[in-house]
């Protein structure tokens, strides 16, 4: 029997409230906010962990939280997904991170995501844990955590022989170099038009964008999701831009966890980056139609249902450089 798991997963486990407001607010402006509730989600690293085990992919997270209600509560939302949290450190050192998700009516949301318990994890550690877990097919490590981590995870990672994912969010002000220990980098479009300087993501052709954010991070291939406008990739042989189905969005948090969990599960089912990508759209694109992060992640039957239903709908424009 092959124990080999598919997907490792190195970032932070958090926790937090949700609240709603009419529409988000500008830079210095104050809102009133109504229906706060704590927030069944536990950080972008667990969220995905979560939404690969749904989908019945072998996923193990790496992370360290704190001997609290919070961490106990994304272990346990872990564990019922399937997910080995054996490398999950809790700690009384620090207290499980806190964050705030703010939803406005059109489903559109700002996200402030707590690091505190990420602070108390070393290199060491994530080393050793990684030692420990063994090879596996992929490994993503994200941002939520220092960059230095991510870091050490990723060249580990490749020194082990493992293709690497990661999804350059929030954007570190630590770190100013590349990410060429990075097979896959996925942003969204704000964050690829920070990457590049720009006002907008709109500042810059298509094809320009993508290739000055490749050049700028040093990966081998960028994804650049476009929320409403589909998504877009280049791999420096080909390059490609997709459609996204419309569908009555109520909550986008957490589809770009989604996405990033449709296409590293695609990516272990033995699809190309073409297909990965036309999935990972449509899955994130169900997740919006529910309110949350981890309740709107549906089990594999569900999510293939409906991306069957609607693959057809997806006009993949492909070039071959």
């Amino acid at each position: 029997m092959n124990n080999e798991l598919d997907v490792i997963v190195l970032n932070n486990l958090g926790g937090g409230q949700s609240c709603q407001v009419d529409r988000l607010p500008m830079p210095g402006e104050t809102v009133k906010g109504y229906n706060w509730t704590p927030s069944i989600d536990s950080g972008k690293g667990p969220n995905t962990c979560i939404a690969l085990g749904r989908l019945g992919v072998r996923a193990a997270f790496i992370g360290k939280c704190g001997k609290d209600p919070a961490g106990d509560r994304g272990e346990k939302w872990m564990k019922e997904a399937g997910v080995d949290t054996s490398a999950l450190l809790r700690t009384d050192e620090v207290m499980t991170g806190q964050g705030i998700r703010i939803v406005a009516k059109n489903g559109g949301n700002t996200i402030v995501c707590g690091e505190s318990s990420s602070r108390a994890l070393t290199v060491a550690e994530v080393e050793r844990e990684m030692d420990r877990l063994g090879k596996a097919k992929y490994f993503y490590g994200g941002f939520e955590i220092r960059s230095e981590l991510t870091l050490a995870g990723l060249r580990k990672a490749k020194a082990m022989g493992i293709t690497t994912i990661t999804n350059y969010s929030p954007i570190p002000a630590d770190f100013h170099g590349t990410l060429d220990c990075c097979d896959y980098v996925i942003v969204n479009e704000t964050e690829a038009a920070a990457v590049c300087g720009l006002a907008s993501w709109r500042d810059l052709p298509i094809p320009e964008l993508l290739q000055k954010t490749k050049d700028t991070l040093g990966c081998g291939c960028v994804i650049i999701t476009l929320g409403g406008d589909g998504s877009t990739g280049l791999d420096g042989k080909r390059r490609w831009r997709m459609n996204a189905v419309p569908v009555a969005c109520v909550d986008t948090s957490g589809a770009g966890d989604a996405f990033l969990a449709g296409f590293a599960a695609n990516l272990v089912w033995g699809k190309d980056e073409i297909e990965a990508c036309r999935w990972a759209g449509l899955y994130a694109s169900y997740t919006t139609q529910f309110k949350g992060t981890l309740p709107s992640y549906p089990l594999l039957p569900e999510a293939k249902a409906f991306v069957e239903a609607h693959l057809p709908e997806i006009r993949a424009e492909v070039e071959t450089l």
